[in-house]
């Protein structure tokens, strides 16, 4: 099918490439492909609300808009999708994310990447038809990544890279207005790679559910470092530092180090609790989600950034403290794919560890299994195979325990090369009772209850 004959854009994803320093042989992009889930950063993107028996996903949309749909679990009907704004360029870190509320309303942030966050409310709870603007979630813009969760009750808690760090920022009335900001880490400068520029934090959050106050965790990674010649080789393209940790149990007043020592914010580099030097590699987060104890378990790549190839490894709490578990290997460092924590004794990561196509991001989707609480990790089954195209950024659907099961996760699925054959890019889902992955069957039209 010619890219001109295709679907809908609101059925599909945006396709997306970036990089240009340190290309690999036959590479036209650092990475490149579907990224209508991508990316890491960008988290609940799908969301299991019990009260309807629905799960709620967004995505970038063709062209790269903000779209949301959902799937009915009683009726086994997936809603066409919904598009509520328009992003200036196809830059997919400008994807949305997903909050919903203790009454059922939606929201959606978007549009951001060092630019304005945008937030939308739905006008009735759980339906996605109708929107309202909210807030922006800064004055000034200079945001990205937000990742939004409610810690307290009424509250809404959003946490999102700025400059220099790490923040978060709080609404009591349903993204009206926002609270001053409050910097969780800050790293200083990075005077060798950017002469007067910050360091960049990537941070991945995840909530408790149940009764609060609920505690959330923190984990993060700077970009930046190296000496100047270094940095003039390219060879440190992206490169992501270390990985360190924090939580808090009290809507982000207080910062705690896993031992339960409190710091003094903006935690510093120095101060920080480092689980993993990642010495002359990189390092790229890809999950944190929580056993029934609400121990925390962290999904990282740890990568040569010259060669791409990536070591998939997880950090575990253990009564001993942390433990970092190898997994597998993969040829990139934007293999991006989830935890799944079905039980303490079945927990799961859903990914694409199988290349597919050559040094590029994505591949075939595999099934890696532990039942020992992490300590031990062994292949299961092929989530997805003979695939033309690569599958790829791989996000489980929050609270999809509580659900009947059948929609656990979501993924992008295209062509990973630059210049593609094609930039058509599809969405992918699984639950259980699949062998593998199926295309999210969108119906051919808008339907009049949304």
């Amino acid at each position: 099918m010619a890219d001109d004959d295709l679907p809908p854009p609101e059925t599909r994803g945006v396709w997306y490439h970036c990089g240009s320093a340190n290309l690999l042989p036959d590479q036209g992009a650092v990475y490149s492909g579907p990224m209508a889930t991508y990316c890491v950063w960008h988290r609940p993107m799908a969301i299991y609300a019990e009260g309807v028996n629905r799960t709620f996903f967004v995505y970038g949309g063709a062209g790269n808009r903000p779209t949301i749909s959902f799937y009915d679990h009683d009726s086994g009907r997936w809603a066409y999708p919904v598009v509520i704004g328009e992003n200036p360029d196809g830059d997919a870190h400008r994807n949305p994310t997903l909050h919903i509320d203790e009454e059922g309303y939606l929201y959606m942030f978007w549009g951001a990447h060092g630019h304005q966050t945008h937030v939308h409310r739905s006008v009735r709870p759980y339906e996605i038809t109708q929107w309202e603007e909210r807030a922006e979630v800064e004055p000034d813009g200079g945001t990205s990544y937000p990742q939004p969760w409610m810690l307290r009750d009424g509250e809404i808690f959003v946490s999102y890279r700025k400059a220099p760090g790490w923040r978060f920022r709080t609404s009591t009335d349903g993204a009206r207005t926002w609270s001053e900001p409050t910097d969780i880490c800050a790293f200083g400068m990075n005077a060798a790679a950017r002469g007067t520029a910050e360091f960049s934090i990537y941070g991945v959050t995840v909530a408790e559910d149940g009764e609060y106050p609920r505690r959330l965790h923190f984990a993060w990674s700077r970009l930046g470092g190296g000496t100047p010649e270094e940095v003039e080789s390219k060879h440190l393209w992206g490169r992501r530092y270390n990985v360190y940790y924090a939580y808090t149990d009290d809507g982000g007043r207080t910062w705690r180090r896993s031992d339960g020592t409190a710091y003094e914010l903006p935690i510093a580099e120095d101060e920080a609790e480092q689980l993993w030097d990642s010495g002359t590699h990189g390092v790229w987060l890809k999950d944190i989600q929580l056993d029934s104890a609400g121990n925390p378990y962290i999904l990282f790549l740890d990568a040569e950034v010259e060669t791409f190839h990536a070591w998939w490894k997880v950090a575990r709490m253990t009564e001993a403290g942390w433990e970092i578990v190898g997994v597998t290997e993969s040829d990139h460092m934007y293999d991006a794919g989830c935890l799944m924590m079905l039980a303490d004794d079945d927990i799961r990561i859903w990914g694409p560890s199988r290349d597919l196509q050559p040094h590029e991001d994505g591949g075939e989707i595999e099934e890696w299994r532990s039942s020992d609480g992490g300590a031990t990790w062994a292949l299961g089954r092929q989530l997805t195979s003979g695939s033309q195209w690569s599958h790829n950024h791989v996000k489980p659907v929050m609270g999809h325990r509580r659900g009947p099961g059948d929609v656990r996760a979501i993924w992008s699925y295209g062509d990973s090369r630059r210049p593609p054959e094609t930039t058509d890019v599809r969405l992918y889902y699984i639950g259980d009772g699949m062998d593998q992955g199926r295309e999210i069957p969108f119906p051919p039209g808008p339907e009049a209850d949304g």
